[in-house]
């Protein structure tokens, strides 16, 4: 009998991330048993195989699967959680009797029992998510009432959305990399972070009508709640993701808004707003024993070669030459 070969899982920031591969439909009955109650029942005769990478905290997972045979997975989600599953490559797979077209993410509830059929090859990225702080998180807006997270939850409804197939791969494609990383490095992947992409995809792909709903007054407050939260971790170089989990609107409509008010991603304008107010912190230092460093960090360029680069080409001079220079004309006016 084959046995699973599993990864050490590795655990940072109440992180936990690694990958196993399964050669026995018993095995594999395990794999996710802290996610799911199911079985595994091998359709075709051969080997079996299906390799599992997987990351998570307490509220949230990701993981994306291979098949290398054909079977049927039965079961249902543990406690009170959601599950969004966005195809990567497809065969003929099927959920609940119902093939999976081009531009359809399957979702499932805690209480609703799960079928689903995979030929070999199939590969997609689940993110699992706990109902409630799903909620929370995602019902409130800045820019008007355009999603309803209550009525797209509820376990009546339709348990396929219809996405753009754009919107799929993109995110699948983000998730993937996302999931890379936190395998390959735990420690570079902060538990916030790494909820924060997950709710970001998830509103994302929930609610296409958002960005037709933005008015220039909404976009400006966008805009005006995004440089609110930005100045409150000034000294923290923020993720785009972190920026749509606070203000709650999806990536999307954040680069909108902000093209449409300062020309600019969020990301270029948040960078260049800091660079511009390192530049004056080192116009303004008083303090001889001020350094670089000290003003970089501040302002959360923690890379300082990446920071100077960066300086230079928008104000033509290296940092440390702006501190120096404006250094010696305080010190000719105190001699004067």
């Amino acid at each position: 009998m084959s046995t699973a070969d599993q990864s050490i899982a590795s655990q940072s920031s109440h992180l936990l991330a690694g990958q196993v591969q399964t050669l026995d439909p018993a095995e594999d009955n395990q794999v996710l048993g802290l996610l799911y109650e199911y079985e595994t029942v091998q359709l075709n005769q051969g080997a079996f195989s299906r390799h599992v990478q997987f990351a998570g905290t307490e509220r949230s997972a990701l993981y994306v699967e291979e098949y290398g045979s054909r079977s049927h997975n039965l079961g249902a989600l543990r406690g009170d959680r959601l599950a969004f599953c966005l195809p990567i490559m497809e065969t003929e797979s099927r959920w609940w009797g119902r093939s999976i077209s081009h531009g359809v993410m399957p979702m499932s509830h805690s209480g609703k029992t799960i079928h689903a059929t995979f030929d070999a090859g199939q590969r997609h990225v689940v993110m699992i998510l706990d109902r409630q702080w799903c909620l929370e998180k995602l019902s409130k807006g800045v820019v008007g009432e355009v999603l309803n997270i209550e009525n797209i939850v509820n376990p009546q409804n339709s348990f396929f959305l219809e996405i753009h197939p754009l919107q799929i791969q993109r995110w699948s494609q983000r998730l993937c990399q996302l999931l890379t990383r936190a395998v390959s490095w735990p420690e570079k992947v902060p538990k916030q972070q790494f909820e924060s992409e997950l709710l970001t995809a998830v509103r994302s792909l929930l609610e296409p009508a958002e960005v037709s709903q933005l008015t220039e007054s909404r976009s400006k407050h966008v805009v005006e709640m995004t440089l609110t939260y930005a100045d409150a971790f000034q000294s923290q170089a923020v993720t785009v993701s972190d920026l749509c989990v606070n203000v709650n609107v999806s990536r999307r409509t954040l680069e909108v808004a902000f093209q449409t008010i300062v020309g600019k991603s969020p990301l270029q304008f948040l960078t260049q707003r800091r660079l511009c107010r390192a530049y004056v912190d080192l116009k303004r230092a008083k303090n001889e024993s001020i350094r670089v460093t000290d003003i970089a960090c501040a302002h959360g360029f923690t890379e300082l070669g990446r920071f100077a680069n960066r300086y230079q080409k928008i104000f033509g001079e290296l940092p440390s030459e702006t501190l120096r220079q404006y250094s010696s004309q305080r010190g000719l006016a105190l001699e004067i």
